[in-house]
């Protein structure tokens, strides 16, 4: 009978252990799912596709939009200008160094972009464009 509450006593204490070490891992962070919240590295900023090599990516889509007739080449080179001055911001949205204001004028701008070369009307400019 001794052996028998033995036998059972190790069991059960393996069995919290191994609940308490999965319990301890679940609480890590996984994968891509850490995005350095914890240590401020960016902000809190979901960066999404505000990243130096989407950007600069922008000026061939512009190019194509033109091209095809689907944005006039004044507005491409509106659109060139614009993303001209706002690229420098994107390594610092990148790195975390951007301010509130860096990084919400760099989403207007890749937004509007994006909608002009997508087809969209004049999305961004109130029915006009500068």
């Amino acid at each position: 009978m001794r052996k028998t509450h033995f036998i059972a006593a190790v069991g059960a204490s393996a069995l919290m252990l191994t609940g308490a070490m999965a319990t301890a891992a679940s609480a890590q962070p996984w994968g891509g799912y850490d995005r350095g919240y914890e240590r401020n590295h960016d902000r809190g900023y979901n960066r999404g596709n505000l990243t130096t090599g989407y950007v600069d990516g922008l000026g061939w889509r512009i190019n194509n939009a033109a091209q095809e007739g689907r944005i006039s080449w004044g507005h491409a080179r509106q659109l060139q200008r614009e993303l001209r001055e706002v690229q420098p911001l994107a390594w610092r949205v990148e790195t975390g160094r951007a301010s509130q204001w860096e990084y919400q004028r760099l989403a207007g701008a890749v937004n509007r972009i994006e909608a002009a070369t997508n087809n969209y009307p004049r999305y961004g400019y109130n029915n006009r464009w500068r």
